[in-house]
């Protein structure tokens, strides 16, 4: 039977600096519900609550557009095309998109559960900052790489939501606007939208965001740049050592749209 931990449980965990994790193959309410609860308590433990509604929005995009790009993945290799070949994309994108309904989206889901692909939401957080990495783990052997790293430089610039439609006519809905919209909130809310990254993760990418807490906060990035020595949050278990490998195993094995463990 699935371990859920209670509200409670997650005080105690986020009091004692413990990193929490979550997992999900597609954006259920479910799991937006509980991403909400668990930035709500790490922020107001902190007192930054008044930023919630900044790295909510930002965080649940993260893990929107790794699921969308899971999904792309499917659509492609179902239809024998060529993600890596621009004009393909090009021509197959926005039918792709048309595709991401509340239909098709279960049937992504139950392709996504049988070859698990999901994707992994840890949160470390200390006095000085807060930091959200968003794993994709799945043998999605496409590089999609190229095409975020465009897309968020492109919205980097953005002043507005209508800048996105300009150079995303592929998209007339806004199903893949929610990223750009986010760094666009991050801007008018104070925070630096530079301090989200994405990057290689073995045969996976992550991505992540920094969320500084003081004056003066210094981002991995900023220390990369230094040339300084990096250490990460103090990542305490909620889950005994002995247990740990029993725990991993479960991983793998179950359903994954809830509050999961708070794990290293």
């Amino acid at each position: 039977m699935k371990n859920k931990l209670t509200e409670n449980t997650i005080l105690d965990g986020i009091h004692d600096g413990k990193t929490i994790a979550m997992n999900c193959y597609t954006l259920t309410d479910n799991f937006v519900k509980n991403l909400e609860i668990v930035l709500r308590n790490i922020l107001n433990h902190y007192e930054k609550i008044e930023l919630l509604p900044a790295i909510f929005g930002t965080t649940q995009e993260l893990v929107n557009w790794t699921c969308i790009s899971n999904m792309r993945y499917i659509y492609y290799k179902q239809n024998d095309l060529d993600l890596n070949d621009e004009n393909v994309f090009k021509d197959n994108e926005s039918r792709f998109l048309s595709s991401i309904n509340k239909i098709n989206s279960a049937n992504y889901r139950d392709y996504l559960k049988t070859n698990k692909m999901y994707v992994h939401m840890v949160f470390e957080h200390e006095v000085t900052g807060l930091n959200v990495k968003v794993y994709n783990v799945s043998e999605n052997t496409l590089d999609q790489e190229k095409y975020l790293r465009g897309y968020l430089k492109q919205a980097m610039n953005y002043s507005n939501v209508l800048d996105y439609f300009k150079d995303h006519p592929e998209d007339p809905q806004g199903k893949n606007m929610g990223l750009a919209f986010s760094i666009i909130i991050l801007k008018e809310s104070g925070l630096r939208p530079e301090l989200m990254r994405i990057s290689k993760s073995g045969k996976g990418a992550y991505s992540r965001i920094e969320i500084p807490f003081v004056n003066g906060y210094e981002s991995i990035r900023d220390k990369i740049l230094k040339d300084e020595k990096i250490i990460p949050f103090e990542r305490k278990s909620l889950v005994p050592p002995e247990f740990q490998a029993e725990l991993e195993k479960r991983i793998k094995t179950i359903g994954m749209d809830s509050f999961d463990f708070l794990q290293n």
